[in-house]
């Protein structure tokens, strides 16, 4: 995982308040109309369809891929008892989240996890606490402030992390909301979901290379950018419509305080979807090739199931992984027929234009 110093973080965030007016803008008349919208006295008026939008990032301006758990609001009576628990003021934060996200125990509500519960407490006490998601966990571990225990409560680790995007806060003199926004910059890059707010005037214009430098790869230029875009709401269109591929059919996606590990990040990079088996609890590492070489996409799931083995995995489960891509060449056939436990997955997409036939 690349390291950072606070200063050249703060001086990311700095550079994206600059020259991004219009998503900085968007960003605090999200949470301002959010942080109104889930105040504890106004539970009784949150719909689904209200809540639905709150999960979108077209809306909040801050948090993608937090829409995919529609089993979230199917109870909205308990959704919003749920949302009474967390906002109460009157008890302690560990009280309540042990309430929602007891340890060894079923949640409150299944999917409803910390990336889920964290913004909405952002939003609406925006000086109090801070999001806890994958992106502030690596964020915080690429600046050496990451204390969190991984067999701690859930609450125990959040109020672990709290503290530790409190201290940052005052060191940059930066609202807590825009740390979070720092640790979306720090991690993803050009591809940070700030830079490509719906809505505003940015554009999705990053360039391939850029856009993979952390894995140490810059794609030549031979080859297809076109189709390393295309992939990448692959990867999206896969997870949103996972129980309709046949991915779904065995698998699961993996999932960790009620967060799908999609982009999971480990020590040696991130995985693009993270699953397990159904019948056997397996640990299924699952990569898209997203323009990288043959060669690299082979050796990054091979590094990527080595560290799920050495971490994750229990006694007797095993590791195993899928590549896929828009195309099998032999170079990657001859290197997965020398690798065991990987699966290789061609996608095809289909497009047509229809003339319609006019009225006569």
């Amino acid at each position: 995982m690349p390291q950072m110093t606070v200063e050249e973080a703060s001086r990311i965030l700095s550079e994206w308040l600059t020259s991004k007016p219009a998503e900085v803008q968007a960003q605090i008349a999200a949470m301002e109309h959010y942080g109104n919208y889930f105040k504890p006295e106004n539970l009784g008026n949150v719909t689904q369809d209200g809540f639905r939008g709150f999960l979108l990032l077209k809306n909040n301006k801050h948090w993608s891929g937090i829409h995919r758990q529609p089993q979230i609001y199917e109870d909205m009576n308990r959704l919003r008892d749920c949302l009474g628990i967390l906002l109460d003021e009157s008890k302690l934060i560990e009280l309540r989240l042990d309430t929602i996200m007891p340890k060894g125990k079923p949640p409150f509500i299944a999917g409803l996890g910390r990336a889920v519960l964290t913004p909405i407490l952002m939003c609406v006490y925006p000086d109090k606490y801070s999001v806890y998601n994958r992106i502030s966990d690596e964020g915080l571990s690429m600046l050496g402030r990451n204390t969190i225990k991984d067999s701690d409560a859930f609450s125990k680790r959040y109020l672990s992390l709290n503290a530790a995007c409190h201290q940052l806060s005052k060191e940059i003199m930066q609202p807590l909301h825009l740390i979070d926004s720092m640790f979306s910059l720090m991690v993803h890059g050009v591809e940070s979901p700030l830079t490509t707010l719906p809505g505003t005037t940015a554009a999705i214009t990053a360039v391939a290379s850029e856009a993979v430098q952390q894995d140490g790869y810059t794609p030549a230029a031979t080859e297809d950018n076109a189709s390393f875009s295309l992939e990448k709401y692959l990867q999206e269109f896969i997870v949103s419509n996972w129980d309709r591929t046949p991915l779904g059919k065995t698998l699961c996606i993996h999932e960790e305080d009620g967060e799908e590990a999609v982009e999971f990040s480990t020590g040696v990079g991130e995985i693009d979807i993270l699953a397990r088996d159904r019948a056997n609890r397996d640990w299924v590492v699952i990569e898209l090739k997203k323009g990288r070489s043959d060669d690299t996409v082979v050796g990054q799931i091979l590094r990527y199931m080595g560290w799920i083995r050495k971490h994750k995995a229990g006694v007797g489960e095993t590791v195993r992984g899928i590549i896929i891509t828009g195309g099998a060449s032999d170079r990657i056939k001859y290197a997965l027929y020398a690798s065991e436990g990987i699966d290789f997955f061609n996608y095809k997409v289909n497009f047509e234009l229809v003339e319609v036939e006019k009225i006569r």
